[in-house]
């Protein structure tokens, strides 16, 4: 034998010994298999348990792009199941890592009388390597048949990702928070669903935190002498936690969205910059400014709206302030106080403070599970911050 040979044929064995040392991977129906296996065992009666009640009006599956996130939405999901029974799965999808397909199943349970036990259902999967592109079919083999899926997407949304188009296929609604991905992807994923009939709704949690901001602005105008000075707007400014500089985030693209197409603004275009004008044509004058950042706070949170408007020579200022980590005592930072203020020269003239529940997590992916499917404010609001975000609007 050669020395070529010999080398050659001990770089064989070597592999082959590293090989043998290795544990061989579950194939992916040997996992599907095991994972449906513990679903029926926590059904199993227990010796002294509590009578457990399964419970389950809805699939809920929250996509994420990485195991940490997955850890962090584990509780929120939890929280979330307690109220609103469903059958949850986590997945966490990795093209990057070694292949592999995993997972886990438990339940999430609720103690009603002391005799019974309402539980949901909880899976986490992590897609990984070449089997990364085959999660889609691994949670679709999850899925409670005959009852709605709702999609939550953690992450940037690429229409054409197949994944995405599989769980999308699946679900009835889809959820963003584009806290975690960009306002660029829900114009993007709104655009999508607009494009053939029968898609899944979208939704997004910005949209829901957003609206207590929505109605304490339209509350300026329950006056009924007040009533025509929504749309005589001269001015509005709009503060965000960020750095002086920075785009104008999600929610305040969001709100201004939701003003102007609510009010009938035009975005019009002259010598390479924009302004809005109202219907009459009458230039609003539009600020947008930055205050710091408190730790805790997501980055260019909505933190202030101050307007002006002028009709029937009544002369009428607002404002909304919002007092970032304030905070309530054991909840979340953002769970702060905003002033509300109404500056004019009538009786209902007057300055409150309002505490805003807790704004993140569990609370905003629920409210967001109970809004209409059907959101049409959302989609008008979606159109107008798309001719927003492209001229790309800067906080100063």
């Amino acid at each position: 034998m050669t020395q070529e040979a010999h080398d050659g044929q001990n770089g064989q064995n070597g592999q082959n010994e590293t090989a043998a040392r290795e544990p061989a991977r579950p194939r992916p129906t040997e996992v599907l298999s095991r994972l449906e296996r513990e679903l029926r065992e926590i059904w199993k009666p227990q010796p002294g348990e509590p009578v457990k009640s399964r419970v389950c009006a809805m699939n809920l599956v929250v996509a994420c792009s990485s195991p940490k996130l997955v850890e962090k939405y584990t509780p929120i999901v939890d929280e979330v199941t307690r109220n609103i029974p469903a059958r949850a799965i986590l997945v966490t999808i990795d093209p990057e890592a070694p292949s592999g397909l995993d997972g886990d199943a438990t339940a999430v349970c609720s103690v009603n009388d002391g005799a019974t036990t309402t539980c949901s259902e909880r899976l986490r999967l992590t897609a990984s390597g070449a089997l990364a592109a085959r999660a889609g079919s691994a949670v679709e083999a999850l899925l409670v048949p005959d009852i709605p899926t709702s999609l939550v997407w953690l992450g940037r949304v690429h229409v054409e990702d197949p994944v995405f188009l599989q769980l999308a296929r699946e679900s009835e609604r889809i959820v963003l928070d584009t806290e975690y991905t960009s306002l660029t992807s829900l114009l993007a994923l709104a655009r999508w669903g607009r494009e053939k009939p029968g898609r899944a709704s979208i939704a997004d949690m910005a949209w829901t935190r957003v609206g207590p901001w929505q109605e304490m602005f339209a509350r300026f105008f329950d006056e009924p002498k007040l009533y025509g000075h929504a749309k005589k707007l001269t001015s509005l400014t709009i503060a965000q936690a960020s750095e002086p500089g920075a785009r104008l985030g999600s929610e305040g693209t969001l709100v201004l969205g939701w003003l102007a197409s609510r009010l009938g603004w035009k975005v019009q275009r002259v010598g390479g910059r924009s302004r809005l004008l109202r219907e009459d044509g009458e230039v609003v004058n539009i600020k947008l400014h930055a205050v710091p950042r408190p730790m805790g706070v997501a980055p260019a949170a909505l933190a202030g709206m101050t307007f002006a408007a002028e009709a029937d020579g009544l002369v009428a200022t607002g404002s909304i302030e919002r007092t970032l980590r304030s905070g309530l005592e054991g909840a979340t930072p953002d769970a702060d106080v905003l002033i509300w203020k109404l500056s004019v020269d009538l009786p209902s003239a007057t300055e409150q403070t309002v505490r805003l529940s807790t704004n993140r997590g569990a609370r905003v992916l629920e409210r967001t599970l109970h809004r209409p499917a059907i959101d049409l404010t959302l989609d008008e609001s979606a159109r107008f911050s798309e001719k927003i975000e492209e001229e790309g609007w800067i906080c100063t």
